[in-house]
Formats: C-alpha cells, sequence, structure tokens
C-alpha cells in the first residue's frame, strides 16, 4: 500500500470578516435633529468596531434631507453604488423610516440588494432582510412608515394654515429684493429692490417681458436666487409678485396629498390667505395695480391657453427614469403618453420613450383580473396581517400598556366608590368630589390612549383594503383604476401601481390582446 503524507498548513485558513456599514438619517437641520444625528454615528461606528468579525466599511448618512425620496439623498445613492461594487455584505439601519419613507423605494432598494448578496438589518422592527420569506411583511412595515410621513407632513401644513389663518405665518423663500431680519420680516435689499423698480417702469413703458429679461442678461444684472439666467419667466415672477407693494398671499401653490409629494399650482381648489401691508413696499400699489391691468389686458390680445382637459391617467402617471410626469398626445397611430422631460428637453435628459394608452389600460385589465381572481389569497391575507400586526403593536407599546392599566385602575377606583356609596359609608359631597376627581384622570388617560394609538392605526389602510376588495366585484376595470390607483411608475421594462391601501403590483411591459 502506498504511503501518504500529510502535508499540514503553515497557517489557519482566515474566517472572512463580514463587511458591515451602516444607514442614518435625520429628516431636518433642527439642534435636535443634528443630535440625533450625531448619536446615531457614534453608535454605529461603536457597534460595528465591537464585533471581531465585522469589517468596518462606512457611516453612510445624509442631513436635513427627506426620506421620501431616495434621489435626494447622496449618500444612500453613494452606498447602494458600493454595494453594486461590492463593497458591503450587512447594511444596519435604525429603523424603515430611516432607510425610506416611500414604500416603493424602500421595496426596489430591498431587492437590488438581494441580489447583490446584501442584507439589510432593521432593528427596530427586528427584520433581517436575509432570514425575510417574502416581501410581504417588509411591504406592510414600509407602508407604516410611509404613512408616518404623510401624517407629519399634514400635521405641519395644518400648522402652517392656522399660523396663516392668525397672520404669523413667516415665509421660507424670501423674495428677490428683500432679505429676512431676526424676527422674520421682510427688509427691502436696496440693490435689488433698484433692480425690481427697474422691471416695473420699463414694462409700463411699452417694453416687452421677454426684453426685459434679455436686457437684464445682457447687462448682468444680479439675478433671482436659483436661477442661472434672466428669463421671461422670472420677469413675470417680479411682475405679479403682490410682495412687491407690501401685501402678501399665502398658499399660492400646495403639495399633493400622497406620495410622491408634488407641488400644485393653486387655482380655486385651497383655501388663500391674503394680508395687506405686512412689510414696506418697493413699489407703490398705483404702479403694482397698472402693471397687472397691463399684463390682463395683453393676455387678452394675444389669447389665453385653454383650460387643460382631464383624464384617468392625467396626474397619476409618473417617469421612473426622471420622476416628470408623463401628457397626453394624439398621435396618428393612437393615443400615447409622453414623459414631460424627455418631451420638453431631449432624449439626453430622459430616454423614457412614448407609451400607447392601449398598452396602459392592458396592463390595468391584466391587474384587474389577477387581484379579482386572487382576491382572498392576496388582498385577504393582507388585511389579515394588517389586524394582527394593529393589535400587536398596541398592546406591545409600552406607553399603551402603561395607560390601559392605569385606565383599570381608576375605573377598579370608581367601582369602589360606588360600593361605598351604596352601602352608605360616604356622603353624597364626598362621593360627588371624587367621582369627579377620577373622571377627569379618566378623560386624562384616554386622551392619552387615542394620541397613541393614532401613531400606530392602521384604520385607513384597512378601510382602503376593504373598499379595494369590494370595488373589485363591480368589474368595470377603468372605474376601479380611477377610484383605487393612486400613481403609475413607467420604466423600461414594467408598470408600478400604487394603491390607496399602499399596496404596489407590477405589471411587465408589453402590449396584450
Amino acid at each position: 500500500m502506498p504511503q501518504v503524507q500529510i502535508i499540514e498548513p503553515i497557517r489557519q485558513q482566515q474566517t472572512a470578516r463580514l463587511r458591515v456599514c451602516a444607514y442614518a438619517r435625520v429628516s431636518s437641520d433642527s439642534e435636535d435633529q443634528q443630535h440625533s444625528f450625531a448619536a446615531q454615528v457614534r453608535y454605529y461606528t461603536t457597534l460595528i468596531t465591537s464585533h471581531e468579525d465585522w469589517a468596518f466599511v462606512d457611516i453612510y448618512a445624509d442631513e436635513g434631507i427627506t426620506g421620501t425620496r431616495a434621489d435626494k439623498r447622496e449618500n444612500f445613492q453613494r452606498m447602494m453604488q458600493d454595494c453594486r461594487d461590492g463593497k458591503i455584505d450587512r447594511i444596519l439601519v435604525k429603523s424603515l423610516s430611516r432607510f425610506a419613507r416611500n414604500t416603493q423605494d424602500c421595496i426596489a432598494a430591498v431587492r437590488e440588494l438581494k441580489q447583490l448578496g446584501v442584507t439589510v438589518v432593521f432593528e427596530k422592527e427586528h427584520l433581517n432582510t436575509g432570514t425575510m420569506a417574502n416581501e410581504m411583511f417588509l411591504s406592510m412595515m414600509s407602508a407604516f412608515a410611509q404613512e408616518e410621513s404623510i401624517s407629519i407632513s399634514q400635521n405641519m401644513r395644518k400648522g402652517a394654515r392656522m399660523r396663516m389663518e392668525n397672520g404669523t405665518f413667516r415665509i421660507s423663500q424670501i423674495p428677490y429684493g428683500y432679505r429676512a431680519d431676526g424676527s422674520g420680516t421682510l427688509v427691502i435689499e436696496p440693490a435689488e429692490a433698484a433692480v425690481v423698480r427697474e422691471i416695473y417702469t420699463a414694462y409700463l413703458s411699452g417694453i416687452g417681458v421677454q426684453s426685459i429679461a434679455e436686457e437684464m442678461e445682457r447687462r448682468q444684472v444680479p439675478k433671482l436666487r436659483g436661477q442661472a439666467v434672466w428669463s421671461k419667466q422670472g420677469v413675470l415672477y417680479i411682475l405679479k409678485n403682490e410682495r412687491y407693494m407690501g401685501d402678501a398671499r399665502f398658499c399660492k401653490s400646495y403639495r399633493s396629498e400622497m406620495l410622491p409629494f408634488r407641488k400644485i399650482e393653486n387655482r380655486g381648489q385651497k383655501k388663500q390667505y391674503y394680508q395687506e401691508n405686512t412689510h414696506e413696499p418697493i413699489v407703490d400699489r398705483n404702479t403694482f395695480i397698472k402693471v397687472q391691468d397691463l399684463l390682463a389686458e395683453r393676455g387678452q390680445k394675444h389669447g389665453r391657453p385653454q383650460k387643460r382637459e382631464i383624464y384617468p391617467f392625467t396626474g397619476r402617471l409618473i417617469c421612473a427614469e426622471c420622476g416628470a410626469a408623463f401628457y397626453r398626445r394624439i398621435k396618428p397611430g393612437g393615443i400615447e403618453w409622453a414623459c414631460a422631460s424627455h418631451l420638453h428637453n431631449d432624449a439626453n435628459a430622459c430616454s423614457m420613450k412614448n407609451v400607447s394608452e392601449r398598452e396602459l389600460w392592458n396592463a390595468v385589465l391584466a391587474l384587474h383580473d389577477k387581484l379579482a381572481r386572487n382576491k382572498e389569497e392576496i388582498l385577504g391575507e393582507y388585511l389579515s396581517h394588517l389586524r394582527q400586526i394593529q393589535d400587536r403593536q398596541s398592546m406591545e407599546n409600552p406607553q399603551i400598556l402603561a395607560i390601559h392599566q392605569s385606565i383599570a385602575k381608576l375605573l377598579k377606583q370608581n367601582h369602589t366608590l360606588h360600593d361605598l356609596r351604596v352601602k352608605g359609608c360616604v356622603d353624597s359631597a364626598f362621593f360627588q368630589s371624587q367621582a369627579n376627581a377620577i373622571q377627569q384622570q379618566l378623560d386624562v388617560q384616554r386622551t392619552r390612549l387615542s394620541q397613541y394609538q393614532k401613531q400606530v392605526d392602521l384604520t385607513p389602510i384597512l378601510r382602503e383594503t376593504k373598499r379595494l376588495m369590494e370595488s373589485l366585484e363591480q368589474g368595470d376595470y377603468q372605474m376601479w383604476f380611477s377610484l383605487q390607483v393612486v400613481s403609475v411608475k413607467l420604466s423600461a421594462s414594467e408598470i408600478r401601481f400604487t394603491m390607496k391601501n399602499k399596496l404596489v403590483f407590477t405589471e411587465q411591459r408589453g402590449d396584450r390582446t
């Protein structure tokens, strides 16, 4: 038998260390949020470096940037690119709301990361995408984070409206010709104010808006903030802005209620608020009114644009490549929808091609039929999961548990007090004073309970899911689309539908017969 000599290794094989990074984000630039941001960075740096089998990659952190749009977060995009380059194995995140408050972006990012072999660990939700059986739970949890973002936005808008009504609202974007003092009041900036007066004088003398813009550009006059050149739109902004006569009109535009938030011009859809003499004027009221009259006269002379028609896909169809809206176009071969960026700029700005309306309706019909056939398996299961999560979150929340215990204790005291009253152990005056005191405490605790429950309230999503199930029974897929679909994101390969109940469904591109 041949002898076998075993050659021992010179050194033991090293176990590969897990390359770990963390992502942190705060959504405002306030001092307390900055403290939270710094704390997140310190926490994750210490956590990662304390594990011997982990290799520290980086802390990717975005400050003062919204979580509802992934494309606005520079370091998030840098992290995703490093994952694509094979530099990261695991990402640590405090919670889903820190990672993304837009359900669609969250799911898309997690899907791509799973394909790259990168796992994401969400600490608050105890969720590891590496051990996740399916996306249903992730979809629900990210939908809750998105709902939280919408709720915060609605509260901020409500506060802004209240300040507009009571006259304490302060604008964040200061008009050209002004600066803000310490209290937020508009104060004239002399050099820019002179430009504003010159524009008003030139327009009243008969010079056209485009000619004024060209003259300002030729003389290299300081431009409007955020503008690269003087334009016709910039001059019109100055000529039409009531702030130059010392007044203020608020809510000229507003944001859409649902994600993705879009700026919409207020043409009577929402209340507006008007205040006179809120600050020092740059031009007198007479001059401003004359300019408005002249603008109206010239507008009538040259004609006004026709009222824009509203179609089922209007305002819902969004380009996945550049984020622009799609517009309806009538072509010899039929109706098409075109990306505004591709249409008005060039193919370099966005390469998205036109899509036929027939393909869009075919995709809607396909999705409608799939959901109708599998209503209980998809939506029924989703509804059941929502109810379970709502019950679990409500009961596991320590603040809610403490309030329930306080309420139970007060009800027991109330019951005991009534027993003593029936047995004649206490007089009417004592009974009434104690009963009133207990009732006041109960009211306080029940108000607190209501406030906490609102934070985990899934009632709107439950309600919309029931409506979605009911609407499928009607059989009219076009009406169903109008009532249940919030947005449609179109890419070169797929069509993604976001529903009112926060679920996202995908149909592959291509006409269906």
